[in-house]
């Protein structure tokens, strides 16, 4: 028997294992950091969606190029960040707000 070929089998084994082990734990880890970021980003847009629309609506007008752009944060947190509903209903109400010019 070839006991060279046996001691390396067992190391190359070995370092397999912890190359593996080591490419997993980075996955995961990069994976936590990114589920965290996610989750804070939805936070921060939540928080924006949910004052600029109370700002509107306190207001009673919003301009188009205001609704345009509260339209895309929503449809972002919504679609793409997964937020929940709680905004809907906000959202409806700023959509039925008389539109104002700019200038006025």
């Amino acid at each position: 028997m070839d006991w060279t070929a046996v001691v390396v089998a067992i190391i190359g084994s070995g370092a397999l294992s912890a190359i593996v082990s080591a490419i997993i734990a980075n996955w995961k880890a990069c994976h936590k950091r990114d589920a965290g970021l996610i989750a804070g980003v939805r936070e921060l847009l939540y928080d924006r969606i949910k004052h600029l629309g109370k700002s509107y609506i306190s207001h009673g007008s919003v301009t188009p190029e205001e609704l345009e752009d509260l339209i895309a944060m929503h449809q972002i947190y919504h679609d793409d960040l997964k937020g929940n509903g709680f905004l809907d209903s906000l959202m409806a109400t700023v959509r039925s707000l008389p539109i104002k010019n700019e200038g006025a």
